[in-house]
Formats: structure tokens, C-alpha cells, sequence
């Protein structure tokens, strides 16, 4: 039955993940109806992995302490502009239903040292793409498709759009940021057009850490 419980957790994890990143790159926000169903999940899953728990208050005095230790740690990636509210919480989420048995400091320092590589590894790349749009004109980087690195084309095209300049008012810098001056004119939409970039989906980065996390347990 443990053995259940765990393919159980770990199935409602990457159901969490899945839907997140949807919600994430479709609307560059996750709601917190889907996080407060998904808590509540979460809070089952954990009475019914306790249940067959020989060590009940221990395993439970442990849970309350990592639980406290990746909400600071989270709240202090929140605070320093890394990590967003909504990714935030699900990674609160998704270390609420880890499996106990896995669960200890080494993981969780584990977890954000390798989401921590790979966000850095992201701000650089990001870093170049955005600086070769700062010596060459934005549509020409944006419809460079004769580039021989395909993961550069992927990422312009994922994480770059050209924003109408009408809608200008609406910017809040919540899920894009405007990246030239440089103004284009639309002629099948009859607007002229500014490039930007999407706020990168970090719940993507979550997900690569945790599945990168859970493949060492197995291999370790």
C-alpha cells in the first residue's frame, strides 16, 4: 500500500506541474482556486500517507519543519524577484505531497541548488538573445529562421511577440516586458507594434528540478 500511495503522490505532482505550466503559459498567472483544490488534495494524500505511518507525530513534526523551510526559502526567492507567488506556492504544494519517506534537508537542498542552475543558465541564455536584439533590428531577430541553433529559434519564438502599441496603457510589466524602441508597423493587423518579451515560465524550471531531483534519488 505505501508503494501505492507514493506512485499515487508522485502522479498528483506532475498532474500539479501539467496544469500549472498551462496555466502559466497561457495566462502568465496560476489561480488560486486551482491551488486551494489542490492543497486540499494535498492534505488527503498526506492524512492517508500518515495513516499507514508506524511513525505518526514524528514523520509529522518533520513535514511542519521542511514545510517551514521551503516557505522561507521560497518567500526569500519571492522578495529577491526570482520566483513568482503562484510558483511559490506550488512548490510549497508539491513538497506538501513528496513522499515523507524522501523528504529531508539534503532534498530540499538539493531541489533549489538544481533549480537554482538552471535558472541561471536561463538568464544567461536570455541574456545573450537579448543583447544581440540591442545591436541588430528586433523583427530581424524575431524572424531569424535561418539560424543553424534550433533552440534559439524555439526560444524567440516561446518567449518573444510583438505587442500592439494601442494596448500600450495596459502595460504593467506583469506578463511581458518591453525589450526595444524599436516600432514596426503591422500591415495585416494595421498597428504599429513594439517587440517584448514574456516573464519566463520559472514553473517550467520547477518541474525540470524536481523530475532531475527524483531521478538521482532513484540513481543514488
Amino acid at each position: 500500500m505505501p508503494i501505492l500511495l507514493t506512485l499515487i503522490d508522485i502522479s498528483f505532482i506532475t498532474f500539479t506541474f501539467l496544469i500549472s505550466i498551462y496555466f502559466d503559459l497561457k495566462f502568465r498567472k496560476i489561480p488560486n482556486n486551482f491551488l486551494k483544490i489542490s492543497f486540499l488534495i494535498g492534505l488527503i494524500l498526506n492524512i492517508c500517507d500518515f495513516f499507514f505511518d508506524n511513525n505518526f507525530f514524528l514523520n509529522l513534526i518533520l513535514r511542519i519543519l521542511f514545510l517551514l523551510l521551503i516557505f522561507l526559502i521560497s518567500l526569500i526567492l519571492f522578495l529577491l524577484k526570482i520566483i513568482g507567488g503562484g510558483d511559490g506556492k506550488v512548490i510549497l504544494l508539491i513538497f506538501l505531497v513528496h513522499p515523507i519517506l524522501y523528504l529531508n534537508c539534503y532534498i530540499i537542498s538539493l531541489f533549489f541548488l538544481l533549480f537554482s542552475l538552471l535558472f541561471l543558465t536561463f538568464f544567461f541564455f536570455n541574456m545573450i538573445i537579448n543583447s544581440t536584439t540591442k545591436i541588430n533590428n528586433s523583427f530581424q531577430i524575431y524572424f531569424k529562421f535561418c539560424s543553424n541553433i534550433l533552440f534559439t529559434r524555439f526560444f524567440i519564438k516561446m518567449f518573444y511577440k510583438f505587442f500592439d502599441l494601442s494596448n500600450l496603457k495596459n502595460y504593467n510589466g506583469d506578463k511581458f516586458f518591453i525589450k526595444t524602441i524599436f516600432i514596426i508597423y503591422n500591415h495585416q493587423k494595421r498597428e504599429f507594434q513594439i517587440l517584448a518579451q514574456y516573464r519566463p515560465p520559472l514553473i517550467i524550471l520547477c518541474l525540470l528540478s524536481y523530475f532531475l531531483l527524483f531521478l538521482l534519488i532513484i540513481v543514488i
